[in-house]
């Protein structure tokens, strides 16, 4: 097996390099960027700002742009080192609670994971705090597990691992805010590790202690925000539809195409979900059933897997909160019940066991495949680079979404463009019910004097579900050229009473 390392570890750094770059960022990627760049007290003051996430991170993304420059590779690099520490931690972790074959049967299914190489490829959190998360638990697990060879060996390395804990449990608190339901499947670890936990009370004691204060600052404002309940932004998901979404996420990746089998319809394509889902849960209970000794890790997985999603889910019953990203660091808990169950197999039914991983291999590979080929961000630096070549010094450019404009300026800059060159608009926001009359009263005013319009419209529903202002530019301005991308179409209008 050992050698089988290397090249297990090369494999998942290709199939995350080896795209990394060729979608446009979008316009979280672009935030993280603008916020890891603002000047470091307005840093400092994110930590204890409302509704902030990630200040951590941008942190981080901070300190590593300042030594390698800052572009769409470097960001999304900082995701894929972190990506490539989760999958060896995953290892790690398998092999502590099943043995080596398991451990090296996990990290296959999490290098091969669409999912997980999908967001070790983006310029976001959700690479780096699952392998913060992965890294406490397993340092959990050493600091109560391992017993000294000699009667004063324990202290040093128990609480060497103690602190590794706490650490990267209070680090993730402000990398993903909802870090804290880790807390949840910690317990549950630390439980199936009796009786060697019952030696770790004090121990265990003291670092939940550690752990309530750096978590105090965030408490403050999200205990009076879950009180008080609301609506944020997401749309409220009943379970069966949570519990479907990441089981189909976790296996088959972000496309609706994966598994990318070519001419296979929709039906088909469901039906061979629904088959590998059936045979991933056989899968599991033979597992489970086979576990003996090892049950009680099995059962402490199937927490992990479930509890997060659970305890979401009634917080979104108050406060809708559901985003599949947002307990994403749950996955690895399928890949290492899998890898108990696939081992199982190997070691007594070999060819059942080898044609089940073959049959996982194919299924998430072609989900990485279909990510790879049916591109699912918009391409904004495409659009925008369009726009540039086109534009001239005074044009009006207005948003759909507003947002948009930090996308504009920082692919701007990368091409070598100032934004002040040109009237930078912001379209109405048109859902709260305006009326056709205001509409026109707020354009007319927007865009008067100016001779040469850009339209700039991505993700527009968000802000304009009836497409209001596309259809007052089509009406009351002449279309000159389009400069169309995949998510984003650009216009470039001019006053009817202008002869081209």
């Amino acid at each position: 097996m050992a050698k089988v390392a290397p090249w297990l570890f090369l494999f998942a750094f290709a199939l995350r390099v080896i795209n990394l770059d060729a979608e446009s960022l979008w316009r979280d990627e672009v935030d993280a960027i603008r916020f890891a760049l603002q000047p470091v007290n307005v840093l400092f003051a994110r930590f204890m700002e409302m509704g902030f996430n990630g200040p951590m991170y941008h942190l981080l993304l901070r300190g590593w742009f300042a030594l390698v420059g800052v572009n769409d590779f470097t960001l999304r690099y900082f995701s894929l080192a972190a990506g490539m520490i989760l999958v060896a931690l995953i290892y790690a972790l398998g092999r502590r609670l099943f043995g080596d074959l398991a451990g090296w049967l996990a990290a296959w299914l999490a290098a091969s994971s669409p999912v997980l190489t999908w967001y070790a490829g983006e310029g976001k959190m959700y690479a780096l705090q699952p392998a913060l998360l992965i890294l406490a638990l397993y340092a959990l697990l050493r600091a109560v597990c391992e017993r000294p060879r000699l009667p004063d060996a324990r202290a040093r390395p128990a609480i060497a691992w103690w602190a590794t804990f706490v650490v990267a449990t209070s680090l993730s608190f402000y990398i993903q805010l909802l870090s804290p339901l880790f807390l949840a499947v910690a317990g549950l670890f630390f439980l199936a590790a009796w009786p060697a936990a019952r030696r770790a009370m004090r121990s265990g004691a003291l670092a939940l202690a550690l752990l309530t204060l750096p978590y105090l600052p965030l408490l403050a404002w999200q205990a009076p925000m879950l009180l008080q309940g609301g609506d944020i932004g997401h749309a409220f998901y009943p379970l069966d539809q949570i519990a479907w979404a990441l089981m189909v996420i976790w296996l088959f990746g972000l496309d609706p195409h994966a598994p990318l089998w070519p001419g296979v319809p929709p039906v088909a394509l469901l039906g061979v979900r629904l088959a590998w889902v059936a045979s991933v849960l056989i899968i599991l209970v033979v597992g489970l059933a086979s576990s003996g000794r090892r049950l009680r890790w099995q059962l402490a997985l199937l927490g992990w897997l479930l509890l997060p999603t659970l305890l979401l889910f009634l917080i979104s019953l108050r406060l809708p909160l559901f985003q599949p990203r947002y307990v994403l660091w749950s996955a690895p808990a399928l890949y290492l019940s899998l890898a108990a169950g696939l081992a199982h197999l190997l070691t007594h039914k070999r060819l059942v066991g080898r044609l089940a991983v073959g049959v996982a291999s194919v299924v998430a590979l072609s989900g990485v495949v279909a990510q790879q080929l049916h591109p699912i961000r918009p391409d904004l630096r495409g659009a925008i680079g369009c726009l540039l070549a086109r534009a001239q010094p005074g044009d009006a450019i207005i948003f759909q979404i507003p947002y948009a404009q930090h996308s504009f300026a920082y692919y701007a800059a990368q091409i070598g463009r100032s934004p002040a060159q040109f009237r930078l608009l912001e379209a109405p926001y048109t859902n709260h019910g305006m009326s056709e009359e205001e509409l026109h009263s707020v354009m007319v005013a927007l865009t008067s004097g100016a001779q040469r319009i850009w339209l700039f419209e991505t993700e527009a529903p968000m802000w304009d579900s009836r497409l209001m202002v596309r259809r007052w530019f089509d009406a009351s301005l002449a279309l000159g050229e389009r400069c169309d991308k995949r998510g984003v179409e650009v216009g470039l209008y001019r006053p009817r009473s202008i002869n081209d």
